[in-house]
C-alpha cells in the first residue's frame, strides 16, 4: 500500500533533534530568530516537522559552527537558497564554500590596522575618523583597550583620505555629506545582499573549483566592474541634470 506524501514527511520534535544533533530550546531559539520556519501545529504543546526543516535546521548548525557568523547574517545566507533545494545541499560543504567566501571578502589575510596607526597613514584628524564612524561608512572593535579597524574599514578610511586630499569635502557638498552617505548604505547594501544570494545560489557548484584561486582571480576585475558601472550611471546622471539646467 502506498503512504501518503503527507505521512512520510510528518516528523516529531524528537526526530529533528536525533537527525540534527539539536537541543530542543536550539530549534525553538532558531523558530523565533526567523532561521527556521514555524511548523504546523497538531496539538497546544506538539507540531510536525518536514524535510525541508530538518535539513535547513541541519544548514544553520553547520554554518554557526564553520563560520561563527551571526545568527542575523546567517539568516540572510540561508534566504537566499532557492525554496525546496535545501534537500539538495551538503551542510559541510556548503558551510565551508561560505566560509571561504566570506573569509575571501572580508579580507582576512591581512591584518586588522590601529587607530593611530590609520590616523598616521591617512593624515585624518580623530574627529574626521569619528565622523566616519558615526556615519556608519566604517566600524572598530576595541581590544585590550586599543581600538582596531579591519582591512576594508581601513582601505575605506584610506579611499576617503585620498579624495578629501583631492580637494573633496563634506562641506563642499561631496563626500561625507548626509544625502550621499545615505544613499551609498543604502544602495549598495540591496546590491550585496543580491550578491550574497547569487553567491549562495552558486555555492553547491563552487565546491568544484579552487575557492581560494577563484576569489584571488575575480575579486580585482568585480572592483573594476562595479567601479565601471558606477561611473557611467554618474556620467549619464551628470549629463541629465545639464540637460535639464541645473548648472
Amino acid at each position: 500500500m502506498l503512504v501518503p506524501e503527507e505521512t512520510k514527511a510528518m516528523l516529531r520534535m524528537r526526530d529533528v533533534c536525533a537527525r540534527t544533533g539539536l537541543t530542543r530550546s536550539a530549534i525553538h531559539h532558531y523558530i523565533r530568530e526567523g532561521l527556521l520556519p514555524k511548523p504546523e501545529k497538531t496539538g497546544r504543546n506538539t507540531a510536525t516537522y518536514t524535510e525541508e526543516f530538518v535539513r535547513r535546521a541541519q544548514l544553520v548548525k553547520a554554518l554557526q559552527e564553520n563560520t561563527h557568523l551571526p545568527l542575523a547574517k546567517i539568516r540572510e545566507t540561508l534566504d537566499g537558497v532557492p525554496a525546496g533545494t535545501e534537500t539538495n545541499i551538503d551542510p559541510e560543504r556548503f558551510a565551508g564554500v561560505t566560509r571561504t567566501i566570506a573569509d575571501s571578502l572580508r579580507l582576512s589575510s591581512e591584518s586588522e590596522i590601529e587607530r593611530a596607526d590609520l590616523l598616521a597613514m591617512t593624515g585624518l584628524k580623530p574627529f574626521e575618523l569619528d565622523a566616519l564612524t558615526a556615519a556608519r561608512l566604517v566600524e572598530s572593535s576595541a581590544h585590550n583597550g586599543t581600538v582596531r579597524y579591519s582591512p576594508l574599514d581601513a582601505r575605506i578610511v584610506m579611499a576617503f583620505a585620498r579624495i578629501r586630499d583631492a580637494g573633496a569635502t563634506a562641506e563642499r557638498g561631496f563626500i561625507g555629506g548626509p544625502a550621499i552617505v545615505r544613499a551609498y548604505r543604502h544602495h549598495l547594501t540591496e546590491i550585496a545582499r543580491t550578491e550574497a544570494a547569487e553567491m549562495v545560489r552558486m555555492a553547491e557548484a563552487l565546491t568544484e573549483i579552487d575557492m581560494d584561486d577563484f576569489m584571488e582571480k575575480t575579486s580585482e576585475p568585480l572592483g573594476d566592474l562595479v567601479a565601471a558601472l558606477h561611473r557611467k550611471a554618474l556620467v549619464k546622471a551628470v549629463t541629465e541634470l545639464l540637460g535639464n539646467g541645473r548648472r
